[in-house]
């Protein structure tokens, strides 16, 4: 199903600095408590840089471990937002898949298939994330020697 939902789709990747950005989706793993504190302040970080942001924190679980609060800017998405393809069914994760953002930065190295798709099906102009799990679906990959988040922000705000 992810295959041809994909051949219908196109996108064109396209490389600015950080600064140039106006939207950028950041999807990160919402079971990691480090990687949700990095996401939230990067993302405040990037708002006081009058860059729009949207957020998808990922539990690859049927139910959320903690009782988190999606807004506006950011939403927790568990295995009940994916279709029994797991494809995303939610109307959160459509608009995020479907929003045209300037980047996609994805803080995840769980490479469960509803993330795949998720970043995959994302019609992002540059998709940018760490090395290994999901570099055929990635345009900029950064190799890190533990995956952490914060090297990850650093990475990003030094090449973009």
């Amino acid at each position: 199903m992810l295959h041809k939902t994909l051949k219908k789709s196109s996108r064109s990747v396209e490389m600015k600095k950080l600064t140039d950005l106006k939207n950028v989706g950041i999807f990160f793993d919402a079971s990691s408590e480090k990687c949700l504190k990095e996401v939230k302040a990067f993302i405040k970080e990037l708002n006081g840089q009058n860059i729009n942001t949207k957020a998808i924190g990922f539990f690859n679980a049927k139910e959320a471990e903690d009782n988190l609060i999606s807004d506006r800017k950011l939403f927790f998405a568990t295995l009940k937002d994916f279709s029994f393809f797991f494809l995303p069914k939610s109307e959160e994760l459509k608009e995020f898949t479907q929003y045209e953002t300037d980047a996609l930065l994805v803080y995840s190295a769980d490479d469960c298939f509803p993330a795949t798709a998720t970043i995959k099906l994302s019609k992002a102009k540059l998709k940018v994330g760490l090395s290994g799990k999901f570099d055929d679906a990635l345009d900029l990959t950064f190799e890190l020697a533990n995956n952490a988040p914060e090297q990850l922000t650093e990475q990003i705000k030094r090449y973009l």
